[in-house]
């Protein structure tokens, strides 16, 4: 799912481009792909939130001291 969010991302990102160039930044499809560029970076970063946070949870720590420092592992 990431992986196609990301190819999302950038065919979005290279036809706005091409527009941006084409007919200037103002314009409104130029708008509407930014639009929905930011949309599917908010929906990637709530994966890569989702995944972060069930990684810290499989994730043990364990608290080290040697030689009069403290050290987490």
């Amino acid at each position: 799912m990431r992986d196609v969010l990301l190819e999302k991302i950038e065919l979005l990102r290279q036809r706005m481009v091409n527009m941006g160039l084409e007919f200037g930044l103002d314009h409104p499809d130029v708008l509407e792909y930014s639009i929905q560029i930011d949309q599917l970076h908010n929906e990637l970063n709530q994966i890569d939130h989702s995944l972060s946070k069930a990684e810290y949870r499989k994730k043990s720590y364990r608290f080290y001291l040697m030689e009069n420092n403290a050290h987490f592992a």
